[in-house]
C-alpha cells in the first residue's frame, strides 16, 4: 500500500493507516505510527488493531481537536473516527468497537500516529 504524501493531512493519515490495518498491511502501519510507538501493543498482540479490526466500514474523521497530551515543543493534533468493526475481537463487547480518539504529531513535516484511545 502507497503511503501518503509527506504533506497528507490528518485525516488522509488516519484513512491510509485504517486501509493497513484492515489489509494486512504491517509495513504501512507501522510507517504510519511515530518513533515511540510500543509496536508490540499495536502491532503484535492478539487483541491489536492489526490483528484483531480485520473490517472497517463506515469510517468517519472528525477534527483535528486541540491534543492535551502533546509533549511540551511538539505539534499535535487528536482526532475522532467512528467505525463499524466486522469480525473483531471487540465484536464481544456490548455493542462492539465503534470509535476511537487518535492522537497525532507532526514529525519531521509529517504527521504520524502516535496513539489512541483515551490516555
Amino acid at each position: 500500500m502507497a503511503m501518503p504524501p509527506a504533506n497528507a493531512s490528518p485525516e488522509q493519515v488516519l484513512r491510509t493507516y485504517f486501509d493497513a490495518i484492515v489489509g494486512q498491511d504491517k509495513e504501512t502501519a507501522r510507517a504510519l505510527q511515530a518513533s515511540d510507538t510500543n509496536f508490540d501493543l499495536e502491532l503484535e498482540r492478539p487483541d491489536s488493531p492489526f490483528r484483531a479490526w480485520t473490517s472497517a466500514t463506515d469510517l468517519h474523521v472528525e477534527g483535528p481537536y486541540q491534543d492535551l497530551d502533546c509533549s511540551p515543543g511538539a505539534t499535535c493534533v487528536r482526532m475522532s473516527v467512528t467505525f463499524h468493526l466486522q469480525d473483531c475481537f471487540f465484536a464481544t463487547w456490548p455493542g462492539g468497537l465503534k470509535g476511537d480518539s487518535f492522537g497525532l504529531q507532526l514529525v519531521k513535516g509529517r504527521w504520524l500516529i502516535k496513539g489512541h484511545g483515551e490516555g
